[in-house]
């Protein structure tokens, strides 16, 4: 329903009613389409106006000349369809193989084709050509059609193929400078005996030992010193007929170290980077114990891009030289200045008894000396924790730390240095809890025997000098060593003059006494009797 105002008063309109009681599917069908026809359309408001479709005719086609169809570059195989390719301007950058499936391009399917390769590009599976032509050869171009007619459905391509001879240079790396590298294109329309070569355009010179075929030539040209360059290649015996190459650098060879260790350890691997030029040179990494004489033997690094990665790992302490040389032209090498061989230490001392709250004195000793240490205090000494610690004083390879032990018990000072990994502790800690000034009594309860397992037992005894204490209470079968786990938190009560606790009945049968201490461990007080637990 819209609501509406209708002779002076609110009413209701349906849907239907405002639309004339008619929907869309109602509607008797149009006829044939007119350059008279109307559209409602808003222009600049929400005002509704007509427009006829000759109007719109007329400003769809201004804007037609300004359409330009998309580019698409082909660097690979490619099968053609209509989402991807239909209307495009195709531009073959690398020889490659074209094909058609004409089930996902449809009649009507169109598009230009471009080869600025050094190659040719193929004609394959699904598309036909006059004369059965399979080959666009470089700098020619062709248009492709989906094509349905009474004798079936194929995809036709009307290519402008050169008809010329033609020699392509396929894309030139850049060589390292001084090496020998290979020149390659292909042949069209042509059938040169021998080839020459010329790197700039002036000096033509022969390409010696060239390999030619029909449709391929290759050849090794000797290595240029660094320089930019575009080499030409052509027909011996038809001197019109020349390919290009891309341009490319020939950086002077050289090669260096961006990270180098101040020390390194024995034993220990340590990560090697650094540059060289030109980018994809193989590199290898030695140590020698001297400046002037290279390694017995070297590890090969890891390239990419102009950038190298290599792990040594060296065997003996001293004084050693990194390495590092171009491993096609060990000329081009660079020596790192000494590096001290060292072998990682770490000690650590503790005294052999403290008091919990009292700071233990800690000192050790580090090696490489200027590396850092970290110190804390554990209760065990088989695995070093892996947080926790506080850095400690270091100076001239000896650091010093003092940590305060937080109760009483058995602690082990571990000492880690971050650099080397590696890990130290000493020996025992035997902490004994502070004194804290009062006394404990227990009372003896009503009934000494108890069921395993079941209930809890009352248990109570005085504060002196009556004080607000944490206090604890335990089980042990023994009545000469504290126990060292089960404790439970009695409460202080009656002005802190008295200790008090449900504290649950063993599950194992036997003989306990109990013992109550401040929650610091101090001030141990055992029951002159026992509890039996059957």
């Amino acid at each position: 329903m819209v609501a509406i105002w209708q002779n002076g008063a609110n009413a209701w309109l349906s849907y239907a009613q405002l639309i004339g009681g008619q929907t869309i599917d109602q509607l008797a069908a149009a006829g044939p389409a007119s350059d008279s026809d109307e559209l409602l359309v808003a222009q600049g408001g929400n005002a509704l106006t007509s427009q006829s479709f000759g109007a719109v005719w007329n400003y769809i086609a201004g804007k037609l000349p300004a359409f330009k169809p998309g580019l698409i570059e082909l660097t690979s195989n490619t099968v053609l369809d209509g989402t991807n390719h239909n209307g495009r301007i195709l531009i073959a950058s690398q020889p490659l193989i074209l094909s058609a499936n004409f089930a996902n391009m449809g009649p009507g399917f169109t598009c230009q084709l471009i080869n600025l390769s050094a190659g040719a590009v193929t004609m394959g599976t699904g598309i036909t050509a006059p004369g059965n032509a399979a080959i666009l050869t470089p700098g020619s171009n062709a248009t492709l059609f989906g094509l349905s007619y009474s004798g079936g459905s194929l995809v036709w391509w009307n290519g402008n193929s050169q008809n010329l001879p033609i020699l392509t240079v396929n894309t030139i790396t850049a060589p390292a400078a001084g090496t020998a590298f290979t020149v390659s294109g292909g042949i069209f329309n042509d059938a040169p005996l021998s080839l020459d070569y010329t790197t700039d355009n002036i000096t033509w010179l022969p390409a010696s030992g060239a390999i030619i075929t029909t449709n391929n030539y290759s050849f090794t040209a000797p290595g240029l010193p660094a320089g930019n360059y575009t080499l030409r290649v052509r027909d011996h015996g038809n001197m019109s007929v020349v390919g290009v190459s891309n341009s490319f650098n020939i950086a002077a060879a050289s090669i260096g170290f961006t990270n180098l260790p101040t020390t390194l350890k024995v034993g220990a691997a340590t990560v090697i980077t650094g540059i060289t030029s030109p980018s994809n040179s193989a590199v290898s990494v030695g140590i020698s114990t001297n400046a002037t004489i290279a390694p017995t033997s070297f590890v090969s690094a890891t390239t990419n891009g102009g950038t190298w990665t290599a792990s040594i790992t060296p065997s003996t302490t001293g004084t050693v030289f990194l390495w590092a040389q171009q491993s096609s032209n060990i000329s081009i090498l660079t020596v790192s200045q000494a590096i001290a061989v060292i072998s990682p230490s770490l000690t650590i001392t503790a005294p052999a008894s403290g008091t919990a709250g009292t700071a233990l004195a800690l000192s050790g000793s580090v090696s490489p000396a200027g590396n850092l240490v970290n110190v804390q205090l554990a209760t065990q000494n088989t695995t070093a924790p892996t947080s926790g610690y506080s850095a400690a004083s270091v100076n001239s390879g000896l650091f010093n730390l003092s940590l305060i032990p937080a109760g009483a018990g058995t602690y082990y000072a571990w000492a880690q240095d971050p650099a080397t990994l590696l890990s130290a502790v000493s020996q025992a800690i035997t902490v004994s809890a502070a004194a804290s000034g009062v006394a404990y009594s227990i009372n003896q309860p009503s009934t000494t025997s108890y069921s395993h397992g079941s209930g809890t037992i009352g248990l109570n005894g005085s504060v002196t000098p009556a004080q607000n204490i944490a206090t604890q209470v335990a089980l042990s079968a023994s009545n000469t060593s504290a126990p060292i786990s089960d404790w439970q938190p009695a409460a202080v009560i009656n002005n802190f003059s008295l200790w008090a606790v449900y504290y649950p009945v063993p599950t194992t049968p036997g003989v306990y006494y109990v013992w109550v201490q401040t929650q610091s461990g101090a001030d141990n007080t055992v029951s002159s009797f026992a509890l039996t637990v059957t």
